[in-house]
């Protein structure tokens, strides 16, 4: 049977892949960066995403979805693409910065999208939590390349 999804399935699944790639990317970049400082950052940060993965798959199906998951295939290339620039880069950590503060802005972005899908107040409450776990972590990012710099 064909299920139209609501654009809340739409915006809250876009979401949950966008914080699951977060995840697979920071925990991929603790190889990448030569600084124990970051590396420690984007541990911490990857654990704490991690339970927002189980509210937002929980969120969606209360809609009558699925959760989705990430293109393996695309997650994989540009990993590699982190890797080959990696290999050439004496400290790759400013590059890693740059690309999870781009991947940031884009989970607030999402976040804004899902906030005009009219969600329920539970998943309000969420996309307000996320939002401001996501805030911390570009800030963080911001003030350490600055630091760095």
């Amino acid at each position: 049977m064909f299920h139209l999804l609501s654009d809340s399935e739409v915006a809250l699944n876009e979401l949950l892949v966008a914080c699951r790639e977060s995840i697979d990317h920071y925990e991929d970049a603790i190889n990448l960066s030569e600084n124990p400082v970051i590396t420690d950052s984007f541990r911490k940060i990857a654990a704490a995403r991690k339970p927002f993965i189980n509210k937002l798959e929980e969120e969606i199906r209360q809609l009558g979805d699925l959760p989705s998951v990430p293109d393996p295939d695309k997650e994989t290339s540009e990993m590699i693409m982190h890797h080959v620039g990696a290999a050439f880069t004496p400290d790759y950590t400013h590059e890693l910065l740059a690309q999870r503060i781009e991947a940031e802005e884009n989970i607030k972005y999402i976040i804004a999208q899902a906030h005009t899908t009219q969600p329920s107040e539970t998943c309000v409450n969420l996309l307000n939590e996320l939002h401001a776990h996501v805030e911390q972590t570009i800030k963080l990012f911001v003030a350490a390349t600055k630091e760095i710099n």
